[in-house]
Parts: C-alpha cells; structure tokens; sequence
C-alpha cells in the first residue's frame, strides 16, 4: 500500500503527486483527507465551546463547504454534550426579482438585500431570549419561499449554528449579545500546481464544484452558472470578503482529492457549452485542466463528506 501522507495529502497543491496518491491509493487518499477535515472541526468546536458561545455565524463565499461543515460542526458539538440548532440563512432569500438591482437592470442576489435582513434579526433574537423562532422555508427549484414555516428550538445553554453566505455581517446580530457569538470563516484557500504553473486557483475549484450542485440541486445549466460567475465574485468582494477579518475560526474546505471525484460530472456538463457562447473560453480553460487528473469514484467519498453537496448523496449522478 502507498505511505499516503499526512502532510502532503493535507496540504499539497502539487498535480504530481495528487495524481500518484489518486492513482496508487485512491482508498487512503480520500480516508486522510476527511480524517483531517474532521480533525480541523473538532478543533474549532474545542474552542467554541471553551469559548461559550450561544450562537456561531459561519460565514464563507458560494460553494465552499458551509452546509455540510455546519451540519459536522453541530455533529461534534452535540457528541460533546451540547444542544444545538441549526439554521440556513438561504431560507431567508426573499425571492426571485425580489433582490436589489445591479446597474445593468439585473437582480443582484449576492446582496445582503436580496435576504430578509429584519426577518433574521427577529429570529435570532428571539431564539436567545425565548428558546424558539420561526424561520421560512425557502424552494430553490420554484426560486420562491414555500407558504410554511418552520420552528426552531434551542436548549437553555444550546449551540445555534447559522450559516450562509452573509453570516459574517455585523448587521444580523444587531440584537445580539456580543459576548455570545463566535464567528467561523470558511472557503477554499489553495489551488494546484504543475510546476510553476497555477491550474485551478482556490475559486476556480469552487466553480467547479458549483457547476456539479447547480445541475444537480438547483436545475442550473453549466452555461447559465457560468454567466453569473463574475457577478458572483463581485458580490463576495462587496458583501463577504470585507468581514473575513472578524473571524474567530477559519477553516480550509479543499479536499485535495476533489478535482478526481468532481472530474466526471464536471467534464459532462462543460463539454455542453457552445463555442458561440460568452463562457467557452472558461469552460474550455476548465475541462482541458480536469482532464490531467485521474478519475477517482464517487462511492469512495463518505456520506458526511461536504462533497457530498456537489455530486450528491449516493454518487456521482448520472
């Protein structure tokens, strides 16, 4: 069996030996790589909980992880005795041509506007004062919320973990106790290498993991996800980088076996865009990048995997 390494399965950004560890061991690449994704959540749930927090905003740009880590986070914290609820700030999207308009007469759904700001306000609050809140449901398939709420209770001394794109923003927890939250951080922080040469930098690695869950979750053509990329990147730098800094934790979400497993559906979808259109440039740019890397199956990755929010719960979807 290979020495899959800990420090270079962890840490590598080097196409060589992500293709000889994908291609010698598959097993053991991907078992290390969660075992250290893992590691890195118990570590910041230690130190929530020596901390005290009550509520935990975990904050990163679209398509790094914040689903599933906030749904590991409470894992580990409730392992390690504490009541949590968990709370999505997607649910709180007013709605399709509900959001602020971008100069070129687009809706900008990156803004902070485009989510139901006093809504949240309300609900945390009251989930510290009172234990429980309604919060809406938001239908990403309808780009509508659904006509029902849901009611979210949280223990005396519990643990509400809200994530979202804008959950570093200052102006949610206005009503909150400072002394009571913490603050997580979490994105792709490295890309890969041939050499010298950059391949995938940290967003272009969220791109292709959005590209995989927009078809697969949200019905998204690879072309249409493409088009709004740039508007996407603006929005992070308006809406999301500016508050990295507040940061209690911050946690790297790159698996560095995910180019392998993200390879096959992400290849599928770009080869369907046109070369008339706007965005060939970048899916060609793409595609001939994932192409240099072994193809590593979608069963070896665990259920609890954050990429499981890309290729979906049973594999790769065909």
């Amino acid at each position: 069996m290979t020495d899959v390494r800990d420090d270079y399965v962890r840490y590598t950004n080097d196409l060589r030996q992500i293709n000889r560890a994908a291609a010698s061991d598959p097993e053991a690449m991907v078992a290390h790589s969660e075992t250290a994704y893992q590691e890195d959540i118990e570590r910041v749930a230690r130190g929530l909980l020596r901390g005290g927090a009550r509520l935990v905003m975990l904050a990163g740009p679209t398509s790094s992880g914040k689903t599933t880590t906030a749904e590991l986070l409470t894992g580990v914290l409730k392992r390690q005795g504490a009541e949590c609820a968990l709370i999505s700030l997607d649910d709180f999207y007013r709605g399709e041509r509900l959001a602020p308009l971008l100069p070129n007469g687009e809706h900008n759904y990156e803004s902070l506007e485009a989510l139901d700001v006093p809504a949240i306000q309300t609900c945390l609050a009251q989930l510290l004062e009172t234990s429980r809140c309604e919060i809406p449901v938001f239908d990403f398939e309808a780009h509508q919320p659904f006509p029902h709420k849901r009611c979210v209770t949280l223990a005396p001394h519990g643990i509400a973990v809200v994530e979202g794109i804008h959950a570093l923003n200052p102006v949610l927890i206005q009503r909150v106790p400072a002394l009571q939250v913490k603050r997580i951080y979490i994105s792709v922080k490295q890309g890969i290498r041939d050499g010298d040469r950059l391949l995938l930098g940290p967003n272009d690695m969220r791109l292709v993991r959005r590209l995989v869950r927009d078809s697969n979750f949200r019905k998204t053509d690879p072309e249409k996800t493409l088009g709004m990329w740039g508007t996407v990147m603006a929005g992070e730098r308006n809406y999301i980088k500016p508050f990295r800094g507040i940061a209690d934790f911050t946690v790297n979400s790159f698996h560095v076996y995910e180019p392998c497993v993200l390879k096959s559906q992400a290849a599928r979808l770009l080869h369907t865009v046109p070369e008339e259109s706007g965005s060939f440039e970048t899916a060609h740019r793409l595609l001939g990048v994932l192409e240099r890397f072994p193809e590593i199956e979608g069963g070896l990755v665990p259920p609890d995997s954050i990429l499981r929010e890309f290729i979906g719960p049973a594999g790769p979807v065909t």
